[in-house]
């Protein structure tokens, strides 16, 4: 019974297959029965059998895209057979259900390697995990590990969830999530993502994502449905072949009036089949989706893609994109102050902020002053933090920061947040200023009740692959664009050093998303380069959306149009590149199909073209567009 039952799932695996298989066997077997062994009667049942054999599943599903009102390919094809098979040409009716049998058959398998990436994918997490659990390790399956459990992985094997290290060093490989080429070295405090690989020393993972709740399983779902997700160009097509098809039936009909020749009109039901034309912009689409999964550009979907193929202008946010988004005080000047006791000023009025540049004056700040120890009344130690807390603290947007403290009002900030204030600039601070941002620096304003008592410089190192991938678009013919909060000399300083075509300076958030807006105004497919997070207005606003470092990140995996799961700037190029490719990889797709389908109507009315070879054209026809869809999962 347990062999029945295996014999059948196996035949429901493999039905595509084995019912070809046995189409093509007959169709065989009828043809040497009457050509060698001259059995008309024979051949014809076996013929007849192949037919019937090969054509009930496309039967099925002509009457069910029937119910639904649709007149599909299997109709074309099932209304050929049999007014083969009434007319008594059962070769016709058999050659043409068994092409078509083997047609679909190929179409299913070459699909399925255009999905070889998802399933590599899937294939990377690993069903168990080892657990500490009340002072031992157990292995359980990785999706019933716990947030907050300790994850132990030996060298060499695959880290099961999302989390931190807690102890042990390593070098990771990270390609499978992040598609970066060089293993990444870990440390206690460093993240860590389910599927990749422990190169080196044993890891004790405390986890953060487990099960479906990692960020390659959310990869895993986007890449799902982003390949199932229709490109434009499917859908105009689609729609196309709801009228193209009774078109078809339509040209038959009347040209069995005109004519009386029903070989000739069941012909040309067979060679009208939109093949090709409906299965090439798929198998393109899929195949790109496939390879930007594998080498870490995570595509949303056929749209975005294909509108990706437009770009002609890409847009960068400057910190964190061009630059490694690690700024730093390059430097501080006191007029008529010590250096010291500005950076120490700025730092208290930044305490609260949460920009990065506050980040930056208060490691300064801790650089120059260590946490001091102050013993309690218990004879406890504790520890007093260096920086204290401003009385009270306001942001101005996109200007700075005022505060008060000890009495004293603290502004830091831009020109334009002293100028609110009625602050007079010295000489001598304009000029500090103006070198610094000359030199590609940011300089911020340190204000003590009214009084600038000295400016901070900080930088934030260009990365070193930005002036390459700026050239890169430009080759590819993408013009580049820069939007910054910096003020104008900073801004022209870093866009000159990586070769920015245009830059816009002194942005707020709403105006980078104004500028976008301009540049679509002017006619331009733009693409916005940005975090996904703090840039989510302008990248929400772009034509393409690219948000970086996504990996980790649920906003901008759900979110983005593109999502580069590494920090990584030359992944763009690439991806700007492939949406090209694929672009023109789906206009060649439909010029082959409507080629093919034009020289074999014409073949029929010139009697070139025959039923049986009519069909092997069509399928030959799919086949090319197929392999040539494919030939994107290898750009």
């Amino acid at each position: 019974m347990k062999d029945i039952r295996d014999l059948k799932r196996a035949f429901r695996r493999h039905r595509t297959a084995v019912v070809a298989a046995t189409s093509g066997a007959l169709f065989v077997i009828g043809w040497l029965l009457d050509v060698v062994w001259a059995l008309g009667a024979a051949s014809s049942a076996a013929l007849l059998v192949g037919a019937l054999v090969g054509g009930y599943d496309i039967a099925k599903k002509a009457y069910y895209t029937l119910r639904t009102g649709t007149v599909g390919i299997n109709t074309l094809v099932t209304l050929a057979a049999v007014g083969a098979i009434l007319i008594g040409e059962y070769w016709e009716a058999a050659g043409v259900v068994f092409l078509f049998s083997l047609g679909n058959y190929l179409e299913a398998r070459t699909m399925g390697k255009t999905r070889t990436a998802l399933k590599e994918l899937l294939e990377l997490t690993p069903d168990t995990a080892t657990v500490r659990r009340e002072g031992t390790t157990v292995e359980v399956p990785a999706r019933d590990v716990e947030a907050g459990e300790t994850v132990i992985v030996k060298p060499g094997g695959k880290i099961p969830v999302d989390g931190d290290i807690g102890e042990g060093e390593s070098a990771v490989n990270q390609a499978p999530v992040t598609g970066e080429s060089a293993p990444v070295r870990k440390t206690p405090g460093d993240e860590v993502y389910a599927g990749t690989v422990n190169q080196e020393g044993a890891l004790e993972v405390v986890a953060t994502g487990t099960g479906s709740d990692t960020t390659l399983q959310r990869i895993i779902r986007r890449v799902e449905e982003a390949q199932e997700a229709k490109a434009p160009t499917e859908t105009t097509i689609e729609r196309f072949a709801k009228y193209y098809t009774p078109g078809i039936i339509l040209l038959a009909a009347l040209t069995y009036l005109l004519t009386r020749n029903v070989v000739m009109s069941l012909t040309l039901l067979v060679i009208g089949c939109p093949g090709a034309l409906v299965i090439g912009p798929p198998v393109s689409i899929v195949s790109a989706i496939g390879n930007a999964a594998r080498t870490g550009v995570l595509m949303k979907g056929g749209e975005h893609l294909e509108r990706a193929g437009k770009i002609d202008l890409v847009a960068f946010d400057k910190t964190g994109t061009l630059t490694k988004g690690e700024t730093a005080v390059a430097g501080s000047e006191g007029f008529g102050y010590d250096a010291e006791e500005v950076i120490r000023l700025a730092a208290i009025a930044e305490k609260k902020s949460e920009h990065h540049l506050a980040d930056a004056i208060l490691d300064a700040a801790a650089d120059l002053t260590p946490p001091e120890d102050t013993a309690t009344d218990g004879g406890a130690v504790v520890e007093r933090p260096a920086v204290p807390d401003p009385d009270d603290f306001d942001v101005a947007a996109g200007k700075g920061v005022v505060a008060h403290y000890g009495g004293h009002e603290i502004v830091v900030g831009n020109r334009a947040l002293l100028d609110e204030h009625d602050v007079d600039v010295p000489d001598a601070v304009t000029q500090y200023v103006r070198e610094r941002e000359h030199a590609g620096e940011t300089a911020v304003h340190v204000v003590r009740d009214g009084t600038v008592i000295g400016a901070i410089a900080l930088r934030d190192e260009l990365r070193e692959s930005a002036p390459g991938v700026v050239q890169a678009l430009k080759d590819a013919g993408v013009r580049t664009a820069m939007l910054t909060g910096d003020n104008e000399r900073t801004a022209q300083a870093v866009a000159e050093e990586v070769g920015i075509d245009d830059y816009r300076a002194a942005l707020l958030p709403e105006e980078k998303q104004e500028a976008i807006r301009s540049f679509m105004d002017e006619g331009n497919v733009v693409a916005m380069v940005g975090d996904g997070i703090n840039d989510a207005p302008s990248l929400a606003t772009a034509d393409v959306g690219i948000a970086m470092g996504a990996a980790g990140t649920d906003t901008a995996i759900e979110t983005a149009d593109m999502a580069l799961m590494a920090d990584d700037l030359e992944r763009i190029p690439y991806a700007v590149s492939l949406s090209k490719a694929t672009r023109l990889n789906l206009f060649e797709n439909i010029g082959i199909a409507v080629l093919t389908v034009g020289l074999l109507l014409a073949g029929v009315f010139t009697g070139y073209v025959q039923m049986a070879t009519g069909m092997l054209g069509h399928i030959g026809s799919v086949l090319v567009v197929i392999l040539n869809g494919m030939r994107l999962l290898r750009y």
